[in-house]
This record gives structure tokens, C-alpha cells and sequence, in this order.
């Protein structure tokens, strides 16, 4: 277990000494893996659609069940939301977004114990930002410096106000204000994990970059993912074309983790904190386009009928 500790920390230094191949590294197995999962549902699609007619019809034959019937006349209101969801619809959020809710959760938490009990990530997270700082460039600070700043609350907040503004010019207000009740929530589920684990950050003789508040896990990170989650889903609802579809979701991923890495660069954050960011995020963006979805599909809510695909 040592020599694998010494391993990492070895491994982790020589990356770390060379940022602009970490960058790359990081993106390119960003948007490789984007492609690998399209290409991989592409594949299975004709088996795909096999299934979720099987169970589309396990979910017709569930519903008109006498026993689902009795529950649904003792509890009308759970009846009536459920009606309102069509079988297809039903599975994607509760299976699909379920999914993807618990492996985040199950990554927070395996990265939020290895930090709290010490583990080997820690040596990494120290090795790494040693490195980093080391091989750190005035003209790379002022990049990322300037960069970083687009991923602050105030930053996130004026964007936040544009788009819903957009949204609610086009009558979409159930997206309007799902959009802002997700980088709103964001923020403050954020606050509520840094002080939980009240993890300081990075310390060094002479700081790149100063900031205030707790580590764990990184707000510009966790923010950054919320927002261009958020503005993947609202960009697979109204672009039209799969090529400006994976061009969108592509560029958020590439900026989303520029963003991570530029909090690792300037020295106030480790890996770790960043890897949690993103898994906290996507928890909450799982819970928010579940409860938009439910939301958006009611028939009879004004801007909430589905756009079309």
C-alpha cells in the first residue's frame, strides 16, 4: 500500500509539473468520454427501444393492476401526478436521472471519506498542488486568474438573470424558474457542504490566489457544473440539430472542467475538492431537471408543455 501511495504522489507530481498537458489530459478525456457514450447508446439503440417498449408496458399493465387502482382512489393526488406522466417519461426521470443521482452520490461520498479519513487521495491532492504552484507562470496566473472570475457567484448570478429573462420572453416560465431555483439551490447546498466539512484549503509561503471560506468541496467548480448542466438540458430542448446538440454539451463539459482546473492552478483548491464539486453537482442538477421535467409535462401549465424534439 505504501509503494502505491508513493506511486501516486510520484505520478501525481509529474503531472502536475507539466499544466498545460494536465489541462488537455482533462479535456480530452472529458469530451472523449461525451462521444464514447454516444457512440455506445448509438450502438444499442435498436435493443434499447426493445426494452423500454417491455417497459413502457410493464408500466401500462401496473397502472390499470386493481391494487393500483384502490391506492390510486385513497391517494388522488399522487394518482393525479402520476397519470399526468406518460409511461416513457416516467422511466427517463425516475430511472435515468435516479441513476445518475446515485452514482454522484456514491462518488461525493467515497471522495468526502477518503478525504475526512486521510486516505491516499490526500497525498495526491498535496503532491499535485505542490507541483502545480511550482511550475506555476505569471502569464498562466493572469489567464486563469481573469478566467476564474467567470465562474464566481456574481458572474453565475448575471448569467442566471440573462437567461431566465430569455426564457420568460419566450413564455417558458416553468424553465424560468427551474433554472433559477437550480443555480440558486446550487449556491446554497454548497455553503452547506463547505461548512459541514470546513476542510481549509491549500497553504503555501507565497499564494497565487487568495480566497476566503472553506475547500471542500469547490464552489467555482459545483456552480460552474450546476450552470452549463442546466444549459445543456435547456440546449436539447431547443436546438434542433444532433451536431449543435453535442457542440453545446461539449463546450460546457470543456469549459466546466477549465473551470476546475484553473482553481487547482491558482492554488486554492485541491483535486479532491474540485472531483467533489462535480459530483455534488451532479446531484443536484439529477434532482432539478427531474422536478422541471414533472413540472414542465403537466398538461395545462402555461409554459410548460414539452418543446418539441
Amino acid at each position: 500500500m505504501e509503494a502505491l501511495d508513493v506511486r501516486a504522489d510520484q505520478l501525481a507530481s509529474a503531472i502536475g509539473a507539466r499544466p498545460v498537458l494536465l489541462l488537455a489530459l482533462l479535456l480530452a478525456g472529458t469530451v472523449g468520454a461525451l462521444l464514447g457514450l454516444v457512440a455506445v447508446a448509438r450502438l444499442s439503440e435498436r435493443h434499447a427501444r426493445a426494452l423500454w417498449g417491455r417497459a413502457a408496458g410493464a408500466y401500462r399493465a401496473a397502472a390499470e393492476h386493481p391494487i393500483t387502482q384502490r391506492l390510486s382512489a385513497r391517494f388522488p393526488a399522487i394518482a393525479r401526478v402520476l397519470r399526468d406522466l406518460s409511461a416513457s417519461e416516467y422511466l427517463v426521470i425516475h430511472l435515468g436521472l435516479g441513476l445518475a443521482l446515485t452514482l454522484a452520490a456514491l462518488v461525493f461520498v467515497a471522495i468526502a471519506q477518503a478525504v475526512s479519513g486521510d486516505a491516499w487521495i490526500v497525498q495526491v491532492d498535496l503532491a499535485l498542488a505542490r507541483a502545480l504552484h511550482a511550475s506555476s507562470s505569471s502569464a498562466g496566473v493572469t489567464a486563469l486568474g481573469a478566467f476564474t472570475h467567470l465562474g464566481s457567484g456574481w458572474a453565475l448570478t448575471v448569467l442566471a438573470l440573462v437567461v431566465a429573462a430569455l426564457l420568460l420572453s419566450r413564455r417558458q416560465r416553468v424553465l424560468a424558474v427551474g433554472w433559477l431555483i437550480a443555480l440558486a439551490g446550487g449556491g446554497l447546498l454548497n455553503q452547506a457542504l463547505k461548512a459541514l466539512f470546513a476542510r481549509p484549503r491549500p497553504l503555501f509561503d507565497e499564494p497565487l490566489a487568495v480566497a476566503a471560506g472553506w475547500s471542500f468541496p469547490s464552489g467555482h467548480s459545483m456552480g460552474t457544473f450546476v450552470t452549463f448542466g442546466m444549459l445543456s438540458y435547456l440546449g436539447l430542448l431547443f436546438l434542433r440539430t444532433l451536431r449543435a446538440r453535442l457542440a453545446l454539451v461539449a463546450f460546457a463539459l470543456s469549459w466546466t472542467v477549465a473551470m476546475g482546473f484553473s482553481r487547482m492552478y491558482l492554488g486554492v483548491h485541491y483535486l479532491s475538492d474540485v472531483l467533489a464539486g462535480f459530483a455534488a453537482g451532479s446531484m443536484w442538477l439529477a434532482v432539478c431537471i427531474s422536478g422541471i421535467e414533472v413540472a414542465r409535462r403537466r398538461p395545462g401549465r402555461a409554459g410548460g408543455q414539452p418543446l418539441p424534439a
